[in-house]
């Protein structure tokens, strides 16, 4: 079943926003240009501040390609635009509002992968002020803020080793996101996947497994997928980050780690598409990192390579999201 009509809503773009966010502009040409080789009329539309229902004329009677992502410190205006678009009744792609508030919020998203079972690394929430945590979570830590994506709040020196640094840590980063709480976590050391997860007639299926391989980063500077690696072009971490997919020789840890994913899939109730990011610990068993509903479509990110390690094009993977969204 093909769509008569879609419309690609994303978020309004500043044209001086920082790279995490103008992205969607990248991802938007992408479904474009899928839509096109697909034949299904199209139009985008960008909506201000999540005000969806300003745009409800436009939207009625197509499917909309949720593009609605939020701006550093406004972490949760993609999951209200979400939820905007349910309440108008449109069939819209990806995952719903609720799953999207649950993965927004790395603490909420600990607690149920935990619950069903799942391996995540020890941490929790990090008060500047009441800093117990630390002594029951063994160093070396990373700090985040828990409600933001794309590597925002992972520049500089997100990982401490001494309590000292990472109470300084978690002050600026509560400072910096007033309200948000501060994610501290044991830095697992061991090797780094990222597992893309497509639904399609058969259900969900997991592409090719991508490894992240950290080259000649020096000592100092923490291995790691930092805003600086994502989004700084030129920088050390840019140039020394490298996606590569695994052979045969990993198919035991590599089956392993899909194993998981989908399972993370299914706890948090994904929908269409979405990129689980998972990393070994000093036992060299996998625990999981992130779990990311809708992630980037950019044709140079994660999920487009992986969509092109299994021979999917731009046009295989829009038709399949969208179907997906007409099937729900």
């Amino acid at each position: 079943m093909e769509p008569q009509r879609a419309v690609i809503a994303l978020a309004a773009v500043d044209p001086a926003a920082d790279p995490s966010t103008a992205d969607v502009l990248e991802q938007a040409r992408l479904v474009e240009a899928g839509l096109e080789a697909l034949g299904i009329p199209h139009a985008t539309v960008a909506v201000e501040k999540g005000r969806v229902w300003e745009r409800a004329a436009e939207l009625a009677g197509a499917v909309v390609y949720n593009l609605l992502e939020a701006p550093p410190g406004r972490p949760m205006l993609h999951a209200a635009a979400t939820a905007a678009l349910e309440l108008l009744g449109v069939p819209f792609t990806g995952s719903s509002a609720a799953a999207l508030w649950l993965t927004t919020d790395k603490l909420a998203t600990r607690g149920l992968l935990s619950a069903s079972g799942l391996p995540v690394a020890g941490g929790g929430r990090l008060e500047p002020t009441h800093p117990a945590l630390l002594e029951s979570v063994p160093p070396p830590w990373i700090l985040k803020p828990a409600w933001e994506d794309a590597s925002v709040g992972l520049e500089g020196q997100p990982v401490a080793a001494t309590p000292e640094r990472a109470l300084a840590r978690a002050r600026v980063l509560a400072a910096r996101f007033p309200g948000q709480p501060i994610l501290l976590e044991h830095f697992l050391p061991g090797r780094e996947f990222n597992v893309s997860l497509l639904e399609g007639g058969a259900g969900v299926e997991a592409l090719p497994v991508a490894e992240i391989a950290f080259v000649d980063f020096p000592a100092g500077v923490p291995p790691l997928v930092g805003y600086e690696a994502k989004w700084t072009t030129g920088s050390f971490e840019e140039s020394h980050t490298v996606r590569r997919f695994p052979g045969e020789e990993l198919s035991a840890l590599l089956a392993e780690v899909r194993m998981l994913a989908l399972a993370a899939w299914s706890a948090c109730g994904l929908s269409g598409y979405g990129r689980v990011d998972l990393r070994l610990d000093e036992a060299g068993l996998p625990v999981i990192l992130e779990v990311n509903a809708n992630p980037c479509l950019s044709a140079d990110a994660g999920f487009m390579a992986a969509a092109s390690q299994r021979g999917l094009s731009a046009a295989d993977v829009v038709g399949r999201v969208l179907r997906s969204a007409l099937q729900r």
